[in-house]
């Protein structure tokens, strides 16, 4: 997959926020990240950021050539205790990811008590609003063939 773009294209780009966390969720290719394709992804592709610092994106229904991986969100939650635990209940292993959040993986990990590996991927970030969120996802099928 490639993304052409200028410095001036995305200079001139408003970007879309999501008010919230869709069914899906976006993380672009590292090489996006490198080159500045942040807020120009959400008018080449029908997603919204979910803040303009965390570089993670949302829809509510699947977009298939996002250049990068696609999750279905299953679950989302705040930080505290009581809604870590039931979010994370029965999982045992992760995959953990800090996206714009004041904590690191092995800060979570030990918070969580969760271990490295699994089918699950957990994306702490912040939202547009500023509430620190913690999203569960699993990796969307047909990305897992091609994509990411």
């Amino acid at each position: 997959q490639s993304l052409v773009f200028t410095r001036e294209e995305e200079q001139r780009c408003e970007g879309r926020y999501a008010p919230s966390v869709g069914t899906f969720l976006y993380e672009p290719n590292a090489s996006l990240l490198k080159g500045g394709a942040y807020r120009l992804l959400t008018e080449r592709y029908p997603v919204a950021k979910l803040h303009s610092n965390s570089h993670l994106y949302t829809s509510e229904e699947p977009v298939r050539d996002f250049p990068g991986r696609s999750f279905r969100v299953t679950g989302q939650c705040g930080f505290g205790k009581k809604e870590l635990r039931e979010l994370t209940g029965g999982l045992g292993k992760a995959n953990l990811s800090v996206r714009n959040f004041p904590a690191s993986v092995a800060e979570l990990r030990k918070r969580t008590g969760l271990s490295e590996g699994g089918d699950t991927y957990l994306f702490a970030t912040t939202l547009c609003d500023g509430r620190k969120t913690l999203i569960r996802c699993e990796r969307e099928k047909a990305d897992a063939a091609g994509n990411g």
